[in-house]
């Protein structure tokens, strides 16, 4: 049977919207408790949210992360989430361009994203095999070029690769190669996993090679493992999709690979996607050392559900509650944010003393 880029992309959008594609663990964002302060000195209009993407100017810390492209129905998706990102001033990524650079054709379904986005940060993407394998020099060229992207994510994703029928789980030589394609790039070039979160180990690879973000994609939020697992039954590849139950858990939590990436980077460009869902989540994850907060799947949800307004609305809500969770922890801004009050218990308290990380302005016992 022959598995075709295009076909797989469509699969993961239709599974997305219509299983319950989301990891078998969580997040771990229930571990981290603001504390409530009653005596404020500020008003909620006060609250300023607003970010600085890479040099760019945004006016909140959310990431409508890549998801998609390559197909008719990427084209539609990539299309609104690009006016949701123009509407909100806040950066986009699109889905992995492999496709484009199999069949140039398929391009306006990721250029689409810079048409209706012109105001806004874009984020090129491309996989962690392909990089492996070799991309050129006018391969990257064409990647940035044909979305005008400011910077561009290599997608790590080993667990998928390990688990898709079509999987190529090759990756001799990769960060030599990584070193030559952010050399070549001519944008800043982002880590992004893909749901299997970053650790402390991993990320220390990354070191000396010129990246200037990590997206730490971590266990809490979609499961490719649970969506490879469900096109095996499609498929009827039984042992695929018995070895994808057994992974539907794995990887690190978000909040716990935020901690982690962040020991190594203190000072790159590092989003938190998967598993945030409000702008609670969102503020506890910039809390824990974040720059924004990335979100994926509940928007598509929302688009495919209600259309473009229900989408909107989502997003509108997310910003409202992060913009109250600041208020109400005393914060007048991001960085204020980053050092308010907070308690810290259960797993993630656990893994924080195992591992023996530190988290901003937080001691075990109390500030």
């Amino acid at each position: 049977m022959e598995f075709r880029t295009t076909s797989r992309k469509d699969n993961h959008i239709v599974l997305s919207v219509k299983e319950d594609v989301s990891s078998r663990t969580s997040p771990w964002f229930e571990y981290l408790r603001f504390v409530h302060q009653s005596i404020l000195e500020t008003s909620l209009s006060d609250v300023d949210i607003s970010a600085s993407f890479l040099g760019h100017a945004v006016e909140a810390p959310i990431v409508i992360s890549g998801m998609t492209g390559g197909t008719d129905l990427a084209k539609a998706i990539n299309e609104s989430l690009a006016r949701l990102a123009q509407k909100f001033k806040i950066p986009i990524g699109v889905g992995s361009q492999r496709a484009a650079l199999e069949d140039r054709s398929l391009a306006r379904t990721f250029s689409v994203v810079r048409e209706n986005a012109p105001d806004v940060p874009v984020i090129a993407n491309i996989g962690q095999s392909q990089v492996a394998a070799g991309v050129s020099r006018e391969e990257i060229l064409y990647l940035v070029e044909m979305i005008q992207a400011d910077a561009i994510a290599v997608h790590i994703n080993p667990l998928q690769e390990v688990l898709q029928p079509e999987g190529e789980p090759d990756f001799r030589d990769f960060v030599r190669k990584l070193g030559e394609f952010v050399k070549e790039s001519p944008v800043p070039v982002i880590i992004k996993q893909t749901g299997e979160g970053l650790s402390r180990e991993s990320a220390s690879k990354l070191r000396g090679i010129g990246i200037e973000g990590i997206d730490v994609g971590g266990a809490g939020g979609t499961s490719f493992a649970v969506i490879e697992g469900l096109r095996s039954r499609f498929y009827g590849r039984d042992l695929l999709e018995k070895v994808a139950s057994t992974f539907a858990d794995w990887g690190v939590p978000t909040a716990a690979s935020i901690l982690e990436v962040r020991e190594i980077f203190p000072d790159k460009l590092l989003i938190a996607t998967g598993g945030i869902r409000s702008g609670v989540d969102a503020a506890k994850a910039l809390r824990l050392g974040a720059d924004f907060a990335g979100i994926a799947r509940p928007i598509l949800k929302e688009l495919y559900e209600g259309g473009l307004s229900r989408a909107e609305k989502y997003l509108e809500q997310v910003i409202k509650e992060l913009r109250v969770t600041l208020f109400l922890t005393g914060s007048s801004n991001l960085n204020e944010l980053r050092s308010a009050p907070i308690v810290i218990f259960g797993d993630l308290l656990h893994w924080v003393k195992q591992r023996g990380l530190r988290v901003p302005g937080w001691e075990y016992g109390g500030v």
